[in-house]
């Protein structure tokens, strides 16, 4: 076994996050609207009355399309030089795409119809009322809920206000109805929540079925889903409101194929082609430039929603094809003709476009190569069938960072595996003796880096194929870090060692190999990264390296002593480092101290400073953590500017910043980079919807922080307690305790910040060395955000080697500053 340099560190630009297919050669452009049925489908059939509707539905295909083309070509304003209603359609079309990409969302119709409404509210009260919107038109208020699994709907009356309730709060306003009508302060649902009286008005209804004396008009509200009345007015209308903002992306659906059955259904897979000039912005790094680009799709039949999902891409600024090919897939149930709606977003430019396409799918998949060849699952997929007929591929949600529950599914080809086992870190879970072979794995509430394996049995026992994939792999700059034996740890004899390794974007790690003192002793291929190891017998200098090997050939190490001569000294010795605020009585930062200032206990026991110095010019981490839960709607384009400005003013060339949003889960909207435009731009995509998940973004975002060194902060935005979280906050806040990450938590007081969500907002910063922020409202962000820069640019690195090197548990720090009153932020203790 050959010993690795120490030198070959770094490699690779990042490559696509998941789901990448090498480009296909472009097919003829699909426009937005993609043909005349879809443009039907898109928004002209709103423009025409029922019995139209049903006219040109009736049509043969052929038929139907020249009957829209010619609803179309019916120029409202003929003595102009264009067709008014065709830019009409094209200009509302993009921005009832803008916000909402299924047309079964009667939120799409009413943009379509009439543009963006003079106000909306949000009624966020998630444990008595399902997600509510109230939008208003020309003086009426409209109310939208969201039905399970499916879009926004218009209320009216004859839905029944039972709609609109949880099913637990409809129980006891039934029995309130019953029996405590007489009690007004026993209603349920005004006691859980503010809004409850305005859902009332809107309504017209008190309680469940109780009229009030001006209920809303029927047929006034439905009357905003009708067809205009005068197109030519509509037309005219449109062409002087404010365009959507985003520039034009050139995007082509380029091919589609069906390889495989899947259970039941037949896998669908899509390539979407973005050709050379097609507007998309690089992202310089390091060692090149990059395309940073999001896919959000729908699925639908006869307009109603049947899928939605979202996926991220990495790819090179300028593919060897010349075409940058994204790729994706879905299992659809064959002879079915399904509606494939795709909205691409330059996450660096801000551009973005919409493309769609009637997909008919097959009763049988089509045997013929593959012209997506390349997917992360089908390349894997590929290379199995290569060695036989009969093989499997794992397939996991494209998250970034995955913890509790989580569906897995294996796709299987060949007729021999009858019997399907899902492992986790080599431990069996689940086993599946028929399709569909999917499952929900349960997964630590924390997140770590684990291995999930699949599989596949034969009848007979015997094991056909596997596949496994790892998740939570801690992602930047190649390296390779020993956690155990901690820096001048006592070894002797047996002992373990552990180790992370920080790979780069859809990268692998091929293996890792072990050495003591160059004699090769152990080589692993997959985590948890650990190994029970034997200390050489002597007294001589003996130590340990760990190497790592990625699939482009890409390495680095790490090498940690494990014995001493007593002729040696062990140079390198952890210190702990304190990131120190002081600030005087108005709340001024004072920057002019000596580190003969500065007095640092551990556990009432002072310690000598190894190091000090005022950090403005360090490194630094930054993570932009946001609230986009459906109460931020009022609020979010005023935080999301001011995050914008932040992070331009923060942020240097040497610095890294990314972005999370969490509504009712979190997810990375933005990769660590330099480029804060970048992070702007991705913000600049995000929408109000949904309950939120306070405790599980809190862990997500500090997992991402793992494998970055130097001074690291977070800053938190939520205006609401936690409403749909798998993690407790005791555990999150522990986490956060150990993390090493400051905390920025802005609690943005509302109706939803109660006590309890400003107590955990508060423990998160005081816990970490951070600080807390209460604001009435949005437009104070940027003087809150202006706060948090001059304190990052302004702090004070005091680092000092323990006097007690060994042992574990909590320990408690104070500093203390030998001025007048001066007053002093860091972290209360560590964890060695």
């Amino acid at each position: 076994m050959r010993r690795m340099s120490a030198r070959t560190l770094l490699g690779r630009p990042l490559a696509l996050l998941s789901l990448l297919a090498a480009a296909a050669a472009p097919a003829p452009a699909v426009a937005e609207g993609g043909g005349p049925w879809i443009d039907w489908l898109e928004g002209v059939s709103w423009l025409v009355d029922a019995e139209r509707r049903r006219e040109v539905a009736a049509l043969p295909p052929a038929d139907r399309e020249a009957a829209v083309a010619a609803i179309l070509d019916a120029d409202p304003l003929p003595a102009t030089a264009v067709n008014e209603l065709r830019q009409a359609v094209a200009a509302r079309r993009r921005l009832m795409f803008s916000e909402v990409l299924s047309v079964g969302d009667d939120r799409a119709r009413l943009l379509f119809l009439h543009g963006r409404p003079a106000s909306r509210r949000v009624v966020d009260c998630p444990g008595v009322f399902r997600p509510l919107e109230v939008w208003t038109y020309g003086g009426h208020q409209l109310l939208l809920y969201r039905q399970p699994a499916a879009g926004y709907r218009l209320w009216l009356p004859f839905d029944s206000k039972r709609a609109l309730y949880t099913d637990e709060v409809e129980f006891w306003l039934e029995e309130w109805e019953a029996v405590g009508r007489r009690y007004p302060g026993r209603r349920a649902d005004r006691a859980l929540c503010a809004d409850a009286a305005f859902v009332d008005r809107v309504t017209g209804i008190d309680g469940l079925s109780q009229e009030l004396p001006e209920p809303p008009d029927s047929r006034a509200l439905f009357r905003y889903l009708d067809p205009p009345s005068d197109l030519a007015a509509w037309a005219t209308q449109v062409a002087v409101e404010e365009a959507v903002p985003g520039r034009p992306l050139a995007a082509e659906l380029a091919a589609i194929d069906f390889p495989a059955r899947r259970g039941q259904r037949v896998l669908t897979r899509w390539l979407l082609a973005l050709p050379p000039g097609s507007g998309a912005a690089p992202l310089p790094a390091s060692d090149g430039v990059s395309l940073h680009l999001a896919v959000d799709g729908v699925v639908e039949v006869e307009g109603a929603l049947l899928d939605s999902f979202r996926v991220r891409y990495e790819l090179p600024a300028e593919p060897r094809a010349g075409a940058a090919g994204l790729a994706g897939e879905r299992a659809l149930r064959p002879g079915q003709q399904y509606l494939l709606r795709l909205r691409v977003r330059d996450e660096v430019g801000g551009g973005w476009a919409v493309v769609s396409r009637l997909v008919e799918v097959p009763r049988e998949p089509d045997a013929a190569p593959s012209s997506l060849a390349g997917s992360a699952p089908t390349e894997r997929l590929d290379r199995q069938l290569q060695a036989g007929s009969d093989a499997l591929v794992l397939l996991l949600p494209p998250r970034d960072v995955v913890f509790g529950n989580v569906r897995a599914q294996a796709l299987v080809i060949g007729e021999r595996i009858e019997r399907v086992t899902f492992l986790v870190d080599g431990q069996p879970q689940l086993t599946r003796n028929r399709a569909p072979f999917t499952v929900e794995l349960s997964l630590p509430l924390l997140p770590r880096e684990m291995v999930v394996r699949v599989e596949g049995y034969d009848a007979a026992g015997g094991l056909v194929a596997a596949d496994e994939e790892p998740i939570n792999q801690l992602r930047g700059e190649l390296a390779v870090e020993i956690l155990e034996p901690r820096r001048g740890q006592a070894v002797r004899g047996a002992f373990e060692a552990r180790w992370q390794v920080v790979v780069p974007e859809e990268r692998r790690v091929e293996r890792v190999e072990l050495f003591v003192d160059e004699a090769p002793v152990a080589v692993l291929e997959e985590p948890p990264w650990v190994a029970a190891l034997e200390l050489p017998p002597g007294d001589g200098l003996s130590y340990l390296t760990v190497a790592a090997t990625l699939d482009d050939g890409s390495r680095a190490e790490d090498v940690r002593f494990l014995r001493v001569p007593f002729t040696m000294d062990e140079v390198d010795v952890r210190l702990v480092e304190l990131y120190t605020t002081v600030f005087d009585r108005r709340g001024e930062m004072i920057d002019d101290l000596a580190a003969g200032d500065f007095e640092v206990l551990e556990d009432g026991r002072r310690q000598q400073l190894a190091k000090f110095e005022l950090v403005e010019g360090l490194p630094l981490t930054v993570g932009i953590t946001l609230d986009v839960s459906g109460s931020m709607m009022r609020s979010l384009g005023e935080a999301r500017q001011a995050a914008t400005g932040f992070l331009h003013g923060i942020v240097t060339p040497r610095d890294q910043c990314f972005a999370v949003a969490f509504a009712d889960e979190p997810r990375l909207v933005m990769h660590r980079s330099s480029d804060p435009a970048a992070a702007a731009a991705a913000l600049a995509t995000l929408a109000a919807d949904g309950w939120t998940s306070l405790h599980d973004a809190v862990v997500f975002s500090l997992y991402y922080f793992q494998g970055v060194r130097g001074r690291r902060a977070l800053v938190l935005l939520s205006d609401g307690d936690d409403t749909d979280s798998r993690i407790d906050f005791p555990v999150a806040l522990e986490y956060a305790r150990q993390s090493g990450v400051a905390i920025y938590a802005i609690g943005l007081q509302n109706d939803a910040l109660d006590v309890a969500a400003r107590r955990k907002l508060g423990q998160l910063a005081r816990e970490t060395g951070g600080r807390l922020f209460l604001i009435a409202r949005a437009s104070e962000l940027s003087g809150v955000y202006r706060q948090i820069e001059a304190e990052l640019r302004s702090q004070y690195l005091l680092a000092y080697a323990s006097d007690r090197p060994t042992g574990e548990g909590y320990r408690q720090v104070e500093v203390r500053v030998k001025r007048r009153g001066a007053q002093v932020r860091t972290i209360p203790g560590y964890y060695p």
